[in-house]
Protein backbone atom coordinates (compact mmCIF):
# COMPACT_ATOMS: atom_id res chain seq x y z
CA UNK A 1 0.00 0.00 0.00
CA UNK A 2 0.85 3.61 -0.40
CA UNK A 3 1.93 5.99 1.93
CA UNK A 4 -0.12 9.46 2.19
CA UNK A 5 2.45 11.43 0.45
CA UNK A 6 2.38 8.79 -2.52
CA UNK A 7 -1.50 8.50 -2.72
CA UNK A 8 -1.30 12.25 -3.06
CA UNK A 9 1.14 11.82 -5.69
CA UNK A 10 -1.28 9.65 -6.95
CA UNK A 11 -3.61 12.00 -7.10
CA UNK A 12 -2.08 14.41 -8.73
CA UNK A 13 -1.18 12.58 -11.91
CA UNK A 14 -4.77 10.80 -12.32
CA UNK A 15 -6.45 14.53 -11.82
CA UNK A 16 -3.86 16.03 -14.62
CA UNK A 17 -3.86 13.31 -17.08
CA UNK A 18 -7.55 13.84 -17.00
CA UNK A 19 -7.79 17.23 -18.32
CA UNK A 20 -6.53 16.50 -22.41
CA UNK A 21 -9.57 14.24 -22.04
CA UNK A 22 -12.15 16.29 -20.29
CA UNK A 23 -11.09 19.52 -22.43
CA UNK A 24 -9.68 19.06 -25.77
CA UNK A 25 -11.29 15.39 -26.85
CA UNK A 26 -14.76 16.26 -25.96
CA UNK A 27 -15.67 19.60 -27.32
CA UNK A 28 -12.60 21.36 -28.39
CA UNK A 29 -11.72 18.73 -30.38
CA UNK A 30 -15.22 18.60 -31.82
CA UNK A 31 -15.55 22.46 -32.09
CA UNK A 32 -12.07 22.60 -34.36
CA UNK A 33 -13.59 19.58 -36.59
CA UNK A 34 -16.67 21.83 -37.32
CA UNK A 35 -14.11 24.85 -38.08
CA UNK A 36 -12.33 22.99 -40.67
CA UNK A 37 -15.32 21.80 -42.25
CA UNK A 38 -16.22 18.40 -40.88
CA UNK A 39 -19.88 16.61 -40.83
CA UNK A 40 -21.48 14.47 -38.77
CA UNK A 41 -20.43 11.30 -41.04
CA UNK A 42 -17.17 12.23 -40.01
CA UNK A 43 -17.52 13.10 -36.58
CA UNK A 44 -19.67 9.78 -36.43
CA UNK A 45 -16.68 7.71 -37.68
CA UNK A 46 -14.15 9.25 -35.33
CA UNK A 47 -15.81 8.73 -32.19
CA UNK A 48 -15.45 5.30 -32.83
CA UNK A 49 -11.84 5.44 -33.06
CA UNK A 50 -11.36 4.45 -29.33
CA UNK A 51 -13.72 1.32 -29.90
CA UNK A 52 -11.33 0.44 -33.09
CA UNK A 53 -8.54 0.91 -31.37
CA UNK A 54 -9.75 -1.20 -28.11
CA UNK A 55 -11.17 -4.18 -30.64
CA UNK A 56 -7.91 -4.44 -32.22
CA UNK A 57 -5.67 -4.41 -28.94
CA UNK A 58 -7.25 -7.14 -27.26
CA UNK A 59 -3.36 -8.92 -28.27
CA UNK A 60 -2.58 -7.10 -25.01
CA UNK A 61 -4.57 -7.93 -22.65
CA UNK A 62 -2.41 -11.20 -21.27
CA UNK A 63 1.04 -9.02 -21.56
CA UNK A 64 -0.47 -5.92 -19.08
CA UNK A 65 -2.08 -8.70 -16.67
CA UNK A 66 1.39 -9.48 -16.23
CA UNK A 67 2.67 -5.91 -15.91
CA UNK A 68 -0.35 -3.92 -15.12
CA UNK A 69 2.01 -0.93 -13.33
CA UNK A 70 4.82 -0.46 -15.54
CA UNK A 71 1.99 -0.49 -18.52
CA UNK A 72 0.10 2.03 -16.67
CA UNK A 73 3.46 4.50 -16.19
CA UNK A 74 4.62 3.53 -19.92
CA UNK A 75 1.07 4.58 -21.67
CA UNK A 76 0.79 7.77 -19.54
CA UNK A 77 4.40 8.91 -21.09
CA UNK A 78 3.01 7.71 -24.66
CA UNK A 79 0.07 9.52 -24.46
CA UNK A 80 1.90 12.90 -22.94
CA UNK A 81 4.09 12.82 -26.30
CA UNK A 82 1.44 12.02 -28.61
CA UNK A 83 -0.39 14.89 -26.94
CA UNK A 84 2.65 17.53 -27.91
CA UNK A 85 2.12 16.05 -31.27
CA UNK A 86 -1.38 17.20 -31.44
CA UNK A 87 0.05 21.44 -31.05
CA UNK A 88 1.68 21.88 -34.90
CA UNK A 89 -1.73 20.59 -36.43
CA UNK A 90 -3.53 23.67 -34.76
CA UNK A 91 -0.91 26.10 -36.91
CA UNK A 92 -0.40 24.06 -39.79
CA UNK A 93 -4.05 24.47 -40.36
CA UNK A 94 -3.47 28.30 -41.54
CA UNK A 95 -1.82 26.96 -44.68
CA UNK A 96 -2.75 23.73 -45.46
CA UNK A 97 -6.11 22.54 -46.83
CA UNK A 98 -8.70 21.05 -44.32
CA UNK A 99 -8.36 17.21 -46.44
CA UNK A 100 -4.89 17.10 -45.49
CA UNK A 101 -5.59 18.76 -41.88
CA UNK A 102 -8.18 16.32 -41.28
CA UNK A 103 -6.25 12.88 -42.37
CA UNK A 104 -2.92 14.07 -39.86
CA UNK A 105 -5.68 14.86 -36.98
CA UNK A 106 -7.34 11.37 -37.82
CA UNK A 107 -3.86 9.20 -37.92
CA UNK A 108 -2.84 11.23 -34.39
CA UNK A 109 -6.62 10.60 -33.00
CA UNK A 110 -5.94 7.13 -34.09
CA UNK A 111 -2.41 6.49 -32.16
CA UNK A 112 -3.35 8.56 -29.37
CA UNK A 113 -6.18 5.62 -28.21
CA UNK A 114 -3.90 2.92 -28.84
CA UNK A 115 -2.05 3.99 -25.59
CA UNK A 116 -5.22 5.06 -24.05
CA UNK A 117 -6.80 1.09 -23.89
CA UNK A 118 -3.32 0.20 -22.44
CA UNK A 119 -3.97 2.87 -19.45
CA UNK A 120 -7.34 1.72 -19.05
CA UNK A 121 -6.48 -2.29 -19.21
CA UNK A 122 -4.16 -1.35 -16.31
CA UNK A 123 -5.95 1.57 -14.30
CA UNK A 124 -8.39 -0.87 -12.36
CA UNK A 125 -5.61 -3.03 -11.01
CA UNK A 126 -3.42 -0.63 -10.20
CA UNK A 127 -5.72 1.18 -8.03
CA UNK A 128 -7.34 -1.85 -6.63
CA UNK A 129 -3.59 -3.38 -5.54
CA UNK A 130 -2.64 0.47 -3.82
CA UNK A 131 -5.92 2.13 -2.27
CA UNK A 132 -7.08 -0.28 0.49
CA UNK A 133 -10.60 -1.20 0.18
CA UNK A 134 -12.08 0.29 2.90
CA UNK A 135 -10.13 4.10 1.45
CA UNK A 136 -11.22 3.57 -2.23
CA UNK A 137 -15.20 5.47 -1.64
CA UNK A 138 -13.12 8.38 -0.57
CA UNK A 139 -10.43 8.19 -2.63
CA UNK A 140 -12.40 7.73 -5.92
CA UNK A 141 -14.68 10.68 -4.18
CA UNK A 142 -12.31 13.05 -3.94
CA UNK A 143 -10.69 12.47 -7.03
CA UNK A 144 -13.98 13.19 -8.84
CA UNK A 145 -15.01 15.88 -7.21
CA UNK A 146 -11.18 17.81 -7.66
CA UNK A 147 -11.70 16.31 -11.51
CA UNK A 148 -14.67 17.94 -11.68
CA UNK A 149 -13.90 21.19 -10.32
CA UNK A 150 -11.00 21.59 -12.30
CA UNK A 151 -12.32 20.30 -15.39
CA UNK A 152 -14.80 22.69 -15.20
CA UNK A 153 -12.17 25.54 -14.33
CA UNK A 154 -10.05 24.50 -17.59
CA UNK A 155 -13.34 24.62 -19.72
CA UNK A 156 -14.05 27.97 -18.60
CA UNK A 157 -10.86 29.40 -19.35
CA UNK A 158 -10.70 27.80 -22.88
CA UNK A 159 -14.42 29.38 -23.73
CA UNK A 160 -12.70 32.83 -22.86
CA UNK A 161 -9.61 32.30 -25.12
CA UNK A 162 -12.01 30.66 -27.94
CA UNK A 163 -14.43 33.91 -27.87
CA UNK A 164 -17.70 33.41 -30.12
CA UNK A 165 -15.85 33.12 -33.19
CA UNK A 166 -12.18 31.49 -32.93
CA UNK A 167 -9.10 30.98 -35.51
CA UNK A 168 -7.30 28.22 -35.48
CA UNK A 169 -4.44 29.72 -33.23
CA UNK A 170 -7.12 30.02 -30.44
CA UNK A 171 -7.42 26.00 -30.51
CA UNK A 172 -3.29 25.73 -30.39
CA UNK A 173 -3.72 28.27 -27.27
CA UNK A 174 -6.06 26.04 -25.31
CA UNK A 175 -4.58 22.82 -26.57
CA UNK A 176 -0.93 24.16 -25.51
CA UNK A 177 -2.32 24.91 -21.74
CA UNK A 178 -3.54 21.54 -21.28
CA UNK A 179 -0.35 19.66 -22.38
CA UNK A 180 1.45 22.09 -20.49
CA UNK A 181 -0.68 21.21 -17.41
CA UNK A 182 -0.89 17.19 -18.68
CA UNK A 183 2.90 16.43 -17.96
CA UNK A 184 2.13 16.73 -14.34
CA UNK A 185 0.60 13.36 -15.50
CA UNK A 186 3.06 10.73 -16.67
CA UNK A 187 5.69 12.79 -13.97
CA UNK A 188 3.82 11.94 -10.81
CA UNK A 189 2.80 8.82 -11.52
CA UNK A 190 6.44 7.87 -12.30
CA UNK A 191 7.31 10.21 -9.25
CA UNK A 192 4.68 7.81 -7.00
CA UNK A 193 6.36 4.85 -6.54
CA UNK A 194 3.98 2.35 -7.33
CA UNK A 195 4.38 -1.38 -6.57
CA UNK A 196 3.83 -3.90 -9.55
CA UNK A 197 0.91 -6.08 -8.65
CA UNK A 198 0.25 -9.44 -8.02
CA UNK A 199 0.35 -11.13 -12.03
CA UNK A 200 -2.10 -12.79 -13.66
CA UNK A 201 -1.01 -15.96 -15.32
CA UNK A 202 -2.87 -18.27 -17.31
CA UNK A 203 -1.43 -21.40 -19.31
CA UNK A 204 -3.41 -20.60 -22.62
CA UNK A 205 -5.26 -17.83 -23.98
CA UNK A 206 -8.00 -18.19 -26.19
CA UNK A 207 -10.04 -14.85 -26.67
CA UNK A 208 -13.32 -16.29 -27.00
CA UNK A 209 -13.21 -19.20 -24.70
CA UNK A 210 -12.48 -17.06 -22.44
CA UNK A 211 -15.23 -14.42 -22.96
CA UNK A 212 -17.79 -17.37 -23.51
CA UNK A 213 -17.14 -18.67 -20.12
CA UNK A 214 -17.66 -14.97 -18.66
CA UNK A 215 -21.01 -15.15 -20.53
CA UNK A 216 -22.27 -18.25 -19.55
CA UNK A 217 -22.62 -16.91 -15.74
CA UNK A 218 -26.33 -16.02 -16.08
CA UNK A 219 -25.91 -12.52 -14.07
CA UNK A 220 -22.85 -11.52 -16.25
CA UNK A 221 -25.01 -12.61 -19.70
CA UNK A 222 -27.70 -10.10 -18.36
CA UNK A 223 -25.38 -7.28 -17.05
CA UNK A 224 -23.42 -7.68 -20.85
CA UNK A 225 -26.85 -7.26 -22.19
CA UNK A 226 -27.55 -4.15 -20.19
CA UNK A 227 -24.20 -2.84 -21.40
CA UNK A 228 -24.06 -3.44 -25.20
CA UNK A 229 -27.78 -1.72 -25.41
CA UNK A 230 -26.76 0.87 -23.16
CA UNK A 231 -23.82 1.94 -24.94
CA UNK A 232 -25.46 1.25 -28.43
CA UNK A 233 -28.07 4.15 -26.88
CA UNK A 234 -25.22 6.92 -25.91
CA UNK A 235 -23.27 6.14 -29.19
CA UNK A 236 -26.15 7.41 -31.12
CA UNK A 237 -26.82 10.94 -29.76
CA UNK A 238 -23.56 11.81 -27.34
CA UNK A 239 -20.90 12.23 -30.33
CA UNK A 240 -23.25 14.72 -31.68
CA UNK A 241 -24.65 17.20 -29.28
CA UNK A 242 -21.95 19.45 -29.97
CA UNK A 243 -22.76 20.18 -33.76
CA UNK A 244 -26.65 19.53 -32.32
CA UNK A 245 -25.86 22.63 -30.13
CA UNK A 246 -23.39 24.57 -33.22
CA UNK A 247 -24.81 23.53 -36.37
CA UNK A 248 -28.84 22.78 -35.49
CA UNK A 249 -29.19 25.88 -32.44
CA UNK A 250 -26.30 28.04 -34.17
CA UNK A 251 -24.87 28.91 -30.42
CA UNK A 252 -21.32 30.17 -30.38
CA UNK A 253 -18.53 28.24 -29.96
CA UNK A 254 -17.78 29.54 -26.76
CA UNK A 255 -20.96 28.89 -25.36
CA UNK A 256 -20.92 25.22 -26.13
CA UNK A 257 -17.71 24.79 -24.18
CA UNK A 258 -20.14 26.50 -21.66
CA UNK A 259 -22.59 23.80 -21.97
CA UNK A 260 -20.06 21.16 -21.64
CA UNK A 261 -18.78 23.08 -18.23
CA UNK A 262 -22.47 22.68 -17.07
CA UNK A 263 -22.50 19.21 -17.84
CA UNK A 264 -18.90 18.58 -16.04
CA UNK A 265 -20.95 20.32 -12.63
CA UNK A 266 -23.97 18.44 -13.05
CA UNK A 267 -21.87 15.23 -12.75
CA UNK A 268 -19.26 16.46 -9.64
CA UNK A 269 -22.18 17.80 -7.82
CA UNK A 270 -24.11 14.65 -7.71
CA UNK A 271 -21.88 11.45 -8.01
CA UNK A 272 -21.90 11.79 -4.03
CA UNK A 273 -25.71 11.53 -3.95
CA UNK A 274 -25.83 8.59 -6.53
CA UNK A 275 -22.35 7.16 -4.10
CA UNK A 276 -25.04 6.88 -1.17
CA UNK A 277 -27.94 5.37 -3.49
CA UNK A 278 -25.58 2.88 -4.40
CA UNK A 279 -24.92 1.91 -0.95
CA UNK A 280 -28.74 2.15 0.29
CA UNK A 281 -30.46 0.42 -2.28
CA UNK A 282 -28.27 -1.00 -4.67
CA UNK A 283 -26.99 -0.78 -8.38
CA UNK A 284 -30.12 -1.49 -9.70
CA UNK A 285 -32.43 1.08 -8.67
CA UNK A 286 -29.63 3.97 -9.66
CA UNK A 287 -29.40 2.48 -12.91
CA UNK A 288 -33.33 2.60 -13.10
CA UNK A 289 -33.53 6.16 -11.83
CA UNK A 290 -30.88 7.69 -13.63
CA UNK A 291 -31.99 6.24 -17.20
CA UNK A 292 -36.21 7.22 -16.17
CA UNK A 293 -33.94 10.83 -16.35
CA UNK A 294 -32.13 10.14 -19.37
CA UNK A 295 -35.89 9.71 -20.77
CA UNK A 296 -36.98 13.18 -19.43
CA UNK A 297 -33.46 14.79 -20.55
CA UNK A 298 -33.53 13.10 -24.68
CA UNK A 299 -37.46 14.81 -24.21
CA UNK A 300 -36.30 18.19 -23.41
CA UNK A 301 -32.84 18.27 -25.56
CA UNK A 302 -35.60 17.44 -28.49
CA UNK A 303 -37.75 20.29 -27.43
CA UNK A 304 -35.82 23.05 -27.08
CA UNK A 305 -36.19 24.43 -29.94
CA UNK A 306 -39.76 25.60 -29.41
CA UNK A 307 -39.18 27.79 -26.19
CA UNK A 308 -38.80 31.34 -26.45
CA UNK A 309 -35.32 32.55 -28.37
CA UNK A 310 -34.44 34.38 -24.84
CA UNK A 311 -34.78 31.71 -22.73
CA UNK A 312 -32.87 28.63 -25.01
CA UNK A 313 -29.85 29.76 -23.53
CA UNK A 314 -30.66 29.42 -20.02
CA UNK A 315 -33.08 26.14 -20.27
CA UNK A 316 -29.97 24.77 -22.58
CA UNK A 317 -27.68 25.30 -19.15
CA UNK A 318 -30.21 23.75 -17.02
CA UNK A 319 -30.58 20.73 -19.55
CA UNK A 320 -26.64 20.47 -19.99
CA UNK A 321 -26.56 20.07 -16.48
CA UNK A 322 -29.44 17.26 -16.01
CA UNK A 323 -27.41 15.40 -18.28
CA UNK A 324 -24.40 15.19 -16.10
CA UNK A 325 -26.29 14.37 -13.70
CA UNK A 326 -27.98 11.22 -15.27
CA UNK A 327 -24.09 10.61 -16.42
CA UNK A 328 -23.15 10.19 -13.00
CA UNK A 329 -25.51 7.98 -11.97
CA UNK A 330 -25.51 5.86 -15.02
CA UNK A 331 -21.67 5.51 -14.77
CA UNK A 332 -21.82 4.96 -10.90
CA UNK A 333 -24.38 2.10 -11.17
CA UNK A 334 -22.46 0.61 -13.96
CA UNK A 335 -19.54 0.86 -11.89
CA UNK A 336 -20.10 -0.89 -8.99
CA UNK A 337 -22.42 -3.43 -10.80
CA UNK A 338 -19.43 -4.35 -13.27
CA UNK A 339 -17.33 -4.25 -10.06
CA UNK A 340 -19.92 -6.58 -8.04
CA UNK A 341 -19.87 -9.37 -10.45
CA UNK A 342 -16.01 -9.69 -11.26
CA UNK A 343 -15.22 -12.91 -10.99
CA UNK A 344 -12.20 -13.93 -8.27
CA UNK A 345 -10.52 -15.93 -11.48
CA UNK A 346 -9.66 -14.07 -14.82
CA UNK A 347 -10.78 -10.63 -13.52
CA UNK A 348 -8.12 -8.70 -15.22
CA UNK A 349 -10.10 -10.78 -18.56
CA UNK A 350 -13.43 -9.75 -17.17
CA UNK A 351 -13.02 -6.42 -17.32
CA UNK A 352 -11.08 -6.07 -20.08
CA UNK A 353 -13.62 -8.08 -22.55
CA UNK A 354 -16.39 -5.90 -21.17
CA UNK A 355 -15.10 -2.75 -21.73
CA UNK A 356 -14.51 -3.81 -25.70
CA UNK A 357 -17.34 -5.89 -26.11
CA UNK A 358 -19.48 -4.18 -23.94
CA UNK A 359 -18.37 -0.61 -24.14
CA UNK A 360 -16.56 0.01 -27.49
CA UNK A 361 -17.66 -3.13 -30.16
CA UNK A 362 -21.42 -1.23 -30.01
CA UNK A 363 -20.36 2.49 -30.53
CA UNK A 364 -19.03 1.11 -33.54
CA UNK A 365 -22.36 0.31 -35.00
CA UNK A 366 -24.55 3.33 -33.43
CA UNK A 367 -22.27 5.89 -33.86
CA UNK A 368 -21.25 6.08 -37.88
CA UNK A 369 -24.67 5.24 -38.08
CA UNK A 370 -26.31 8.21 -36.75
CA UNK A 371 -24.29 10.23 -38.02
CA UNK A 372 -24.11 9.20 -41.90
CA UNK A 373 -27.94 9.53 -41.23
CA UNK A 374 -28.36 12.94 -39.68
CA UNK A 375 -26.22 14.06 -42.61
CA UNK A 376 -28.08 12.37 -45.23
CA UNK A 377 -31.14 14.00 -44.16
CA UNK A 378 -30.19 17.11 -42.49
CA UNK A 379 -32.61 18.69 -44.06
CA UNK A 380 -35.45 16.86 -43.38
CA UNK A 381 -38.45 18.16 -41.09
CA UNK A 382 -41.48 16.16 -39.95
CA UNK A 383 -43.63 19.16 -38.83
CA UNK A 384 -41.62 20.60 -35.39
CA UNK A 385 -39.07 17.90 -35.64
CA UNK A 386 -36.11 17.92 -37.63
CA UNK A 387 -33.14 15.27 -37.98
CA UNK A 388 -31.44 16.18 -34.80
CA UNK A 389 -34.81 16.17 -32.60
CA UNK A 390 -36.27 13.00 -34.27
CA UNK A 391 -32.62 11.12 -33.49
CA UNK A 392 -32.91 12.26 -29.82
CA UNK A 393 -36.37 11.18 -29.40
CA UNK A 394 -35.58 7.97 -30.73
CA UNK A 395 -32.79 7.58 -28.15
CA UNK A 396 -35.47 8.43 -25.43
CA UNK A 397 -37.65 5.51 -26.14
CA UNK A 398 -34.64 3.26 -26.71
CA UNK A 399 -33.89 4.31 -22.88
CA UNK A 400 -37.33 3.01 -22.18
CA UNK A 401 -36.40 -0.41 -23.71
CA UNK A 402 -33.15 -0.45 -21.48
CA UNK A 403 -35.40 -0.29 -18.54
CA UNK A 404 -36.36 -3.80 -18.82
CA UNK A 405 -33.04 -4.98 -19.24
CA UNK A 406 -32.35 -3.40 -15.73
CA UNK A 407 -35.44 -5.11 -14.27
CA UNK A 408 -34.42 -8.50 -15.37
CA UNK A 409 -30.62 -8.17 -13.85
CA UNK A 410 -30.71 -10.32 -10.26
CA UNK A 411 -30.52 -8.28 -7.34
CA UNK A 412 -27.52 -8.24 -5.08
CA UNK A 413 -28.52 -7.80 -1.79
CA UNK A 414 -31.18 -5.35 -2.50
CA UNK A 415 -35.40 -5.66 -3.14
CA UNK A 416 -36.52 -5.27 -6.51
CA UNK A 417 -36.67 -2.28 -8.08
CA UNK A 418 -40.52 -1.69 -7.70
CA UNK A 419 -40.53 -2.28 -3.90
CA UNK A 420 -37.36 0.42 -4.20
CA UNK A 421 -39.08 2.58 -5.92
CA UNK A 422 -42.83 2.22 -3.91
CA UNK A 423 -40.42 2.51 -0.79
CA UNK A 424 -38.65 5.76 -1.76
CA UNK A 425 -42.12 7.41 -3.25
CA UNK A 426 -43.77 6.12 0.39
CA UNK A 427 -40.49 8.10 2.14
CA UNK A 428 -41.18 11.06 0.25
CA UNK A 429 -44.84 11.53 0.87
CA UNK A 430 -44.67 11.23 4.23
CA UNK A 431 -41.61 13.82 4.68
CA UNK A 432 -44.10 16.28 2.86
CA UNK A 433 -46.46 14.85 5.24
CA UNK A 434 -45.06 15.91 8.37
CA UNK A 435 -43.50 19.16 6.85
CA UNK A 436 -47.06 20.35 6.42
CA UNK A 437 -48.78 19.11 9.95
CA UNK A 438 -45.43 20.40 11.62
CA UNK A 439 -44.07 23.51 9.12
CA UNK A 440 -40.71 24.65 10.27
Amino acid sequence: MLSSRQKFYLMIGLISGTFFFTVCLGPIFTLFLLKLGGREKLIGFLSILPSIAGISSLWIVRYISRRPVRSFILSAWILFAIEVCFLPVFILANFFPSNIILLIFCILLFLFYFPTQGYVYAWFPVIESVIPHGERGYFLGLLRISLTLAGYGFLQISSRILGSDPDFMKFFYVVLMIVVISILFPFFLSYTGIPETQKEISNGFSLFTEFGEILRNRDHRTYFRFLFLWTFITGISGPFLIPFYKTELGMSTSFCVTLVSANTLGYGFSVFGWGKLVDRHGSRYVLFVSCVLAVIHMILLAHIHIFPSFLIKNFLIVVSFLGGVVFAGQLMGDTTRRMALSPEKNKFSYFAYMLVFGAQLPAVIASPLSGLIIQKNRNFHLGLYGIYQIMLILTGLLYVLLLYQILEMKPLKEKPVIDLLKDSITESLMKVRDVIASPP
